[in-house]
């Protein structure tokens, strides 16, 4: 197992935490109560995206990019 692999590997890691910390946002887990549900939802959804679109980017990228 080389570096690239390493590297792709701890990224598609990262971006599988940032998804489910998307998700845990989105139930209401991991903001302050008084935080306004409409853009807890959104902030959810936002972070949840960002980390499926560097999934996706990691997972198809060739390893010699």
């Amino acid at each position: 197992m080389n570096v690239t692999e390493v590297l792709k590997y701890t990224i598609l890691v990262i971006s599988a935490a940032a998804m489910l910390l998307g998700v845990l946002i989105i139930v209401g887990v991991l903001v302050p109560r008084n935080f306004p549900d409409q853009y807890r939802v959104i902030m959810g959804i936002v972070v949840f995206l960002y980390g499926l679109y560097r999934f996706v980017i990691a997972y198809i990228r060739s390893p010699g990019r």
